[in-house]
């Protein structure tokens, strides 16, 4: 309670305030009487003390002390029983305790401080009783709301109504997805827009349940904002409303925090719903790409259910989030990490409704369900699709490779999400999903082995480099270690010069004018050098057998470069 509600108990009635009206607002937790010399040990903040200033009353000068001790800890208030020991409260402690801010009681000589103690305690536990009653009778008029099976939004207006201020409900990137009537208005929701960069950096730095406003800079008409955290199994969002109190009332706290609590059950049981629906969907188009699903009316029916279509096209696209890049990148990431707007998603449920909304944006159908540690979507490409183009295959990769490298971009710069996605030829049959899965896969997994990151990369068939990057590190060295054998162990120059002039020979394709006029060498120089090969390496160069070695093993140099 505030000091203001306790000053009407009995036994306070002849008592005054001597100074620090303006702090008369102070919230009362507990009340305490003491008369010990050590006052210091036992201060507690919001705390009201009673004293008869018999421990000072040889140096009534330590009471300023205390006074600017008492309103540094936090403390509610000082009550002092004057005409006992202290005929006045000297007008040093009056003079700090106006300056603070900080409420001094004079107590009359007829007040008893046991009997003050008891009466002002009394008071403190009937109001909480008070409010606990308040609580259970909000939570139960908001529980009933949603039993009659009325929605969320009837909770945001009945709400709206008891605190007579809007109220708006936000998700975790602080999206407002509900509000109440107010903000229909045209000078309200023209504010919407505005307010997920604005309440982000706000509520990250206010932890408690009242804001008061910057004068500047704010898109809603108002001093103060009453925020509670919307908690299910993580955090939610918040629920807000906008005020012009600058002190709000407790009960305004506590019916926003019941009605927070009520929309938090809603919203765990609904996720618990979405959670059981969306694994049943998983599971289906799991076992589909694995090929588990060899009936095809039972394809054809259960598919359905989800927005499958036998009559249809379809690309599909795996979706990964990317490896850690590696340290020597690390200061560029600090800097990318400085300009995310939120917190990246902790988990694969948040990344699956990131992705969907992202996706939506499209105004294009699309099927969307996790697969291991992946999302997979299968985009239809046919007549019946209003976006992708029917005709040709050519604009309907490049429409969705632009929408992709949009997602991935957006991701990436708001909340520091490093996603690839690889893109499979066109399924022209739903049987041949499958198929479309894995070379989606593959063409995802080409990236990554490569070393991309943020890529949009489409299937094709492996070239002889792609299949040579599939092989270890050290079996490539071994390999190219035999064929050259001892070429590679002779002098750097001669080295260099050994291995150009037979790269050359293989490039015109064993013809020796040809190398030599490239190599600006006489032709006798180019036949020496391919014997001294030859010689070194104990193959013969123009066998078919050892010509296909050579070219690969010059490949694989190249790879590993």
């Amino acid at each position: 309670m505030k000091i203001s509600d306790l000053l009407d108990v009995p036994m306070l009635a002849g008592s005054r305030v001597a100074a620090g009206h303006e702090g008369l607002h102070r919230l009362v937790h507990s009340v305490n009487m003491m008369d010990s010399p050590d006052f210091y040990d036992y201060l507690k903040p919001r705390e009201l003390l009673l004293t008869t200033g018999y421990a000072i009353k040889d140096n009534p000068e330590i009471l300023t002390e205390l006074v600017i001790r008492m309103a540094e800890l936090g403390c509610a208030g000082l009550g002092i029983k004057t005409k006992r020991y202290l005929d006045a409260i000297p007008d040093l402690a009056i003079e700090a305790a106006n300056r603070l801010q900080f409420p001094l009681l004079e107590l009359s000589p007829d007040c008893f401080l046991s009997e003050a103690l008891h009466q002002l305690l009394g008071r403190i536990m009937e109001s909480h009783a008070d409010e606990m009653r308040y609580a259970l009778d909000s939570h139960r008029y908001f529980s009933e709301i949603l039993l009659e099976g009325k929605s969320l939004q009837t909770i945001l207006e009945e709400l709206s109504r008891l605190l007579n201020y809007p109220v708006m409900l936000v998700g975790r990137d602080f999206i407002p997805f509900a509000t109440s009537s107010q903000f229909r208005s045209p000078t309200h929701s023209k504010v919407l827009p505005y307010m997920e960069a604005w309440l982000a950096p706000l509520l990250a730095t206010n932890p408690d349940s009242s804001t008061l406003l910057p004068s500047e800079g704010k898109p809603v008409p108002y001093s103060s904002m009453l925020h509670y955290p919307i908690q299910t199994d993580s955090p939610q969002g918040y629920l807000i409303s906008f005020t012009n109190d600058s002190s709000p009332h407790p009960l305004h706290l506590l019916t926003l925090e019941q009605a927070a609590n009520v929309i938090s059950f809603e919203l765990l049981k609904r996720q618990a719903v979405k959670e059981r629906s969306r694994r049943y969907k998983n599971d289906f188009f799991g076992d589909l790409v694995d090929g588990l699903v060899s009936d095809k009316q039972d394809l054809i029916h259960r598919g359905r259910r989800y927005g499958l279509h036998d009559d249809c096209s379809y690309f599909c696209v795996v979706i990964k989030k990317d490896l850690p890049i590696t340290p020597s990148h690390s200061f560029a990431s600090e800097i990318d990490r400085s300009n995310a707007r939120h917190a990246a998603p902790s988990s694969k449920e948040d990344l699956y409704e990131l992705v969907k909304r992202e996706a939506a944006k499209w105004d294009t159908p699309f099927i969307l369900f996790a697969k291991n540690d992946a999302l997979v979507m299968f985009i239809p490409a046919d007549a019946n699709s209003s976006s992708l183009p029917p005709e040709n295959h050519t604009s309907s990769e490049s429409f969705i490779a632009t929408h992709f490298q949009n997602i991935i971009h957006h991701l990436w710069t708001k909340y520091h999400l490093s996603l690839s996605s690889g893109i499979s030829n066109l399924a022209d049959q739903i049987s041949k999903l499958p198929q479309a899965y894995q070379e989606a896969l593959d063409a995802i997994n080409s990236g990554v082995v490569a070393g991309q990151q943020r890529f949009v990369q489409f299937y094709h068939v492996k070239e002889l480099s792609d299949l040579l990057r599939m092989i270890p590190q050290e079996d490539l060295e071994e390999f190219i270690r035999d064929t050259f054998s001892h070429l590679l162990s002779s002098e750097e120059k001669e080295q260099t010069e050994l291995l150009k002039t037979l790269r050359i020979f293989y490039d015109n394709h064993c013809h020796i004018a040809d190398t030599a006029k490239q190599l600006y060498l006489h032709r006798n120089t180019v036949i020496y050098r391919l014997d001294k090969c030859e010689q070194l390496t104990g193959r013969s160069l123009r066998a078919p057998a050892n010509s296909l070695r050579f070219r690969a093993a010059f490949l694989m140099r190249d790879i590993l470069k």
